[in-house]
């Protein structure tokens, strides 16, 4: 429940610095700086992502029995992703005939391109499509996990020859993959700091190639796997360290509230200058690299308190059960449509750019954007991801994923 409940989280922060964009709000003020930064959003979804998909590979890199099935995998992937992603593909396409195709780039190999996810690889896509790089970017990560997973498990059970029994063994394969994904994240930010490079005519293809690429991105993706790790070696009943690292540890398991004040701390450091321009000027290299770490602090923070020892079982226990599931249901929705949503405000109110009060578009683009998510899931998602779940039970946690 909890991670339904972030995972809205997620796709408003998405939202908000798109309304801050449009209405010109994150041009100045407080406000807008945290808008500006809101596009964390999409870390939080890429840690989510490798958190909830990891868990087999983790388990079985943990020496315990996980089946896998790549088939299986591959079409739950597909049926929580494309159904959603060609309704609101269709949408886009309509609406950009009906305004005269602002932006001027209905064309045929656009729309190829957007039939494969191919748009953050392009760096060409609609107006109101633009969030959706992050989705060629997830699509890539589908492909490359289970191939990871496959090199790596066997390195990881190598750890610990000589430990005296199975829970030392578990401990050692614990720590070594947290130390790959130490490695991970760290060799994924000079990837960052390398798309600042390609600069002027001609390079701005590969600046954001790098900059979205799942390499770009190994960091927030190996946030979610250590996280996963952590669980995992939890739930085995293995503590992976001792001493002052463990009460460490221990604290992270059960402070949400601090984790979550933490967060929120490295977001207002993330909105100032440190993490580069708020506007859509090419950030420097030290700068793209901060706000890739300072991204996945918070992203970090988020999901360790989401999975706090206990938090998930008293909330789905509770009234907020229901509001946290929903949250989860129509996250994706949100992302998919809310662009699409403020163009069509824009167009039918005949609004300019960058000149609209902020307040009361973010509340109606929100509300327009739920409503429109939420006819999404019940009539196209939970049908599809029913059907690709339909051989087995998933957990309630991994089941909208």
């Amino acid at each position: 429940m909890t991670l339904d409940a972030l995972r809205g989280v997620a796709a408003w922060l998405v939202l908000l610095s798109h309304v801050g964009f449009w209405t010109g709000e994150t041009s100045g003020g407080a406000v807008g700086s945290l808008a500006a930064r809101g596009d964390v959003g999409v870390a939080i979804f890429f840690a989510l992502s490798a958190a909830l998909l990891s868990a087999p590979f983790v388990r079985r890199g943990l020496g315990e029995p996980a089946p896998f099935s790549l088939a299986r995998y591959a079409r739950r992937r597909l049926a929580r992703i494309l159904p959603a992603y060609y309704l609101a593909l269709a949408g886009v396409l309509l609406t950009a005939v009906a305004l005269g195709d602002p932006g001027g780039v209905l064309s045929l190999p656009t729309v190829l391109v957007h039939l494969v996810l191919g748009q953050g690889v392009t760096g060409v896509t609609f107006q109101s499509f633009t969030q959706t790089w992050s989705l060629t970017t997830e699509a890539v990560f589908y492909l490359v996990l289970p191939l990871g997973a496959a090199l790596a498990v066997p390195w990881v059970l190598a750890a610990g020859p000589g430990a005296a029994d199975e829970s030392a063994r578990r401990r050692a394969r614990g720590r070594r993959m947290i130390l790959g994904c130490a490695v991970l994240g760290l060799l994924g930010l000079p990837v960052q700091g390398l798309a600042a490079v390609f600069t002027g005519e001609g390079a701005s293809w590969w600046a954001g190639a790098l900059a979205t690429s799942v390499p770009g991105h190994a960091l927030w993706f190996a946030v979610g796997i250590a996280v996963t790790v952590l669980l995992e070696a939890e739930r085995a009943g293995t503590r992976l360290w001792g001493g002052r690292a463990g009460e460490l540890v221990e604290v992270l398991r059960t402070s949400p509230g601090t984790l979550v004040l933490l967060a929120l701390v490295v977001w207002a450091v993330a909105a100032t200058p440190l993490a580069g321009p708020r506007d859509l000027t090419d950030p420097a290299a030290g700068a793209l690299v901060a706000r890739e770490v300072l991204y996945g602090v918070i992203a970090l923070a988020l999901l360790l308190a989401a999975t706090s020892r206990g938090l998930p079982e008293r909330v789905a226990a509770s009234r907020l059960a229901g509001p946290s599931r929903w949250l989860g249901d129509t996250s994706y929705g949100v992302f998919l449509w809310h662009v699409l949503v403020l163009q069509v405000v824009y167009a039918a109110l005949d609004l300019r750019l960058f000149y609209v009060p902020f307040v009361p578009m973010l509340v109606l683009v929100t509300v327009l954007s739920l409503g429109i998510a939420h006819l999404s899931w019940v009539l196209v998602e939970r049908r599809f991801i029913a059907w690709a779940h339909r051989d087995a039970a998933a957990r309630p946690a991994a089941a909208r994923r």
